[in-house]
Order: structure tokens, then sequence, then C-alpha cells
């Protein structure tokens, strides 16, 4: 929704005038596997039009948020004691890209890309991708559990023997 709000305000910028937009998504729940694929495709529309993700995390961390502020170059921070909450809006999420540059901000962290399976959430090196969705499942699965796409499993190759020619 932020992302249609921006684009709807860049058709009203007059020539030569530029938008200089950020989300700041603020996050207490677990991730969804079900939200994955809507939101990587928000993620890479913000990053083509240059807008900046920052993430204010209270409680488990979000591998696919630490994603999109890597992709988008905003800042992921897991906010250590809810009291100063005020104090990281304000000094860490409110200042401009030119102002950060100035800060002295919290590191950034190591973002793994790796991706994590589906059905159970774990981080895996070599795994199964639907065709249809690109979700991604540690084992081969007959049906995709995101978009219920059945799947034929194909045999090797059918040798054929060659006819002898006498």
């Amino acid at each position: 929704m932020a992302l249609c709000y921006i684009h709807k305000k860049e058709q009203h910028l007059m020539t030569g005038e530029k938008l200089n937009s950020k989300i700041l998504v603020i996050k207490g729940t677990d991730d969804h596997s079900e939200q994955y694929m809507n939101f990587m495709n928000a993620v890479f529309t913000a990053q083509k039009k240059n807008v900046i993700i920052d993430a204010c995390i209270f409680n488990h961390d979000s591998g696919l948020l630490q994603q999109a502020c890597d992709i988008t170059n905003g800042i992921y921070l897991k906010i250590p004691h809810t009291k100063g909450l005020l104090q990281y809006l304000l000094w860490t999420y409110l200042p401009d890209q030119a102002t950060r540059a100035k800060m002295s901000l919290p590191p950034r962290t190591h973002v793994d890309y790796r991706a994590a399976c589906f059905c159970h959430r774990q981080l895996i090196d070599r795994g199964f991708v639907c065709s249809v969705c690109l979700s991604i499942f540690c084992d081969f699965q007959a049906i995709c559990s995101t978009c219920r796409t059945p799947y034929k499993i194909l045999g090797g190759p059918v040798l054929r023997k060659k006819k002898k020619t006498a």
C-alpha cells in the first residue's frame, strides 16, 4: 500500500522534482511463508523506484526484512529495549539518506541470502523450486503446498533398442 501511495505522489511532481521516499516496517510477529512472494515483489519494486525500506523489529529476527533492508539500502534494527523506542525511531529512522551518511548508525547486519524452505522454515543450500510460485522446499513434493500446482514425476530417458540390419 505504501508503494502505491508513493507512486501516486510521484505522478503529481513537477518536471525535475524528486521524491525521496522511505518505508518503515515495524514488526512484532513471526514471518509467514504465505507472504513471501508478495513481499519480495514489493521489495524489488521498492529497489527499482529507489525507495528505502527500514525495519524496526521487536521480537524474533526476520530473514525477509533483513533481505529487504539490504536490497534497498535501509536500516534493519532489532530493538533491545522497548522503553527506548521513541529514541530509536527519532534518531535511527527519521533522518533522510544524506543525513544518515553523516551519522554513526548501528552497524549493518550480515544478511544470509540462503533460502528458507517453506515447509520447515530452515535455511537450505539446495532445494526444489515450484516453477509456478517459486516456493522453495527441502524435499520433493508432488503438489506445491503454496499454490497447489501438481507435478508429474518424470522417469529417466527411454532407451530403445536399435534395429539390426542384416
